[in-house]
């Protein structure tokens, strides 16, 4: 008895370190890409008022703890720093100073953590969620490059609603590998489906027709989609935005949602597939759901760099999972937090990321 009760324990812990229980490793030949939603970084903690209000008033005395790193801001460090990344891109960054604090503050505090050389900047304003926002790029420069075009550092691209935010480009290159990043966060208005369905479109353009968005047929798309999230629209066929997206797996693909969906539009949560142990794992919000509103699409000519054959999840491509006991990125404590405390330490989403590989040679060109 003795004996196959540790032989299960075995069993179950070899299962747990190969799975959902690994974080993602850095070498040479490739780099990971991170997407966050950080919710308003930049609009929580006390510091960065402080810091606004100065610069508005140069009179204004700020208090001796606007002065320190807020613990937010460390713990977010902490989180993202054990999945080693190459480049982070952030969402859901206040707009102005108090973003642009609060983004130099995390990069610091991921330098200390990490020793590596790390560069940031933000992009123009992209229009308004529950704030103004922005979007945050933090990365290595050491294994990737910025591409600059005309003295900028991202451009914005708009879609046929205007009241919803823009999508923010970029380009990267690391060893062999040149690509253009889009970073997106959706609208969730329920009250006029159209908005959200707008973003869709944009994206169903950009994955099908990639030579209209950039001269490199090599385009990642990540952020915060707001896949199946509120309400279903009655007006408009009963969709919820996701179904304006034509779907060609030989054109694109997006790992964090076929692993479970392979239609990309027909299940709501990862827990309606029952071929999916442990759901929750896949979840990106730290709600108590199965929703994956985080996800990061790739052209195929990406491909040549992400082995879709052999992709397995948390290894190629996962979640940080740092709200469970059983998560890869376990932060001791956070299980216990209400959903706002957990929101205010850290944030309702979870990191995303994707591994590519950069020493394809000619092959990228």
């Amino acid at each position: 008895m003795m004996i196959k009760e540790v032989t299960v324990f075995v069993t179950v812990f070899f299962f747990c370190i190969t799975s959902f229980c690994q974080l993602p490793k850095s070498d040479s030949s490739h780099i990971t890409i991170c997407s966050f939603n950080v919710y308003l970084l930049g609009g929580v903690s006390p510091k960065y008022k402080e810091i606004n209000q100065q610069h508005k008033d140069p009179n204004y005395t700020r208090s001796d703890t606007s002065f320190t790193i807020p613990d937010r801001i460390s713990n977010c460090a902490d989180l993202l720093s054990r999945g080693n990344f190459d480049l982070m891109v952030l969402q859901e960054v206040v707009d102005g100073i108090r973003g642009d604090s609060a983004v130099r503050d995390l990069c610091n505090e991921l330098i200390r953590n990490s020793g590596k050389d790390l560069c940031w900047f933000t992009s123009d304003r992209i229009g308004k969620g529950m704030r103004m926002e922005s979007m945050a790029f933090i990365y290595d420069k050491a294994k990737i490059n910025l591409i600059a075009h005309k003295g900028r550092n991202s451009s914005l691209w708009s879609t046929q609603e205007p009241k919803n935010r823009k999508f923010v480009k970029t380009t990267w290159q690391s060893g062999d590998f040149d690509f253009t990043l889009f970073s997106c966060h959706f609208a969730w208005n329920e009250k006029d489906c159209k908005r959200r369905q707008a973003d869709y479109v944009l994206l169903s353009d950009i994955l099908n027709n990639p030579d209209k968005f950039s001269s490199d047929p090599d385009i990642i798309v990540v952020g915060d989609f707001n896949r199946f999230g509120g309400r279903y629209c009655k007006k408009e066929n009963n969709e919820y935005g996701i179904q304006q997206l034509n779907f060609d797996s030989s054109k694109f693909r997006v790992p964090h949602v076929e692993c479970f969906d392979p239609s990309i539009s027909n299940l709501k949560e990862v827990a309606e597939n029952s071929g999916i142990m442990h759901p929750q794992q896949y979840s990106t919000t730290v709600s108590a759901n199965t929703m994956v509103y985080d996800m990061m699409w790739i052209t195929t000519d990406v491909l040549e760099e992400y082995n879709w054959e052999r992709n397995k999840w948390n290894i190629d491509f996962g979640v940080l999972v740092f709200d469970e006991a059983d998560g890869n990125a376990y932060l001791p404590g956070a299980e216990d937090l209400s959903s706002k405390e957990i929101k205010y330490l850290y944030s309702d989403h979870r990191p995303i990321w994707m591994k590519f590989k950069t020493n394809t040679g000619s092959s990228d060109k």
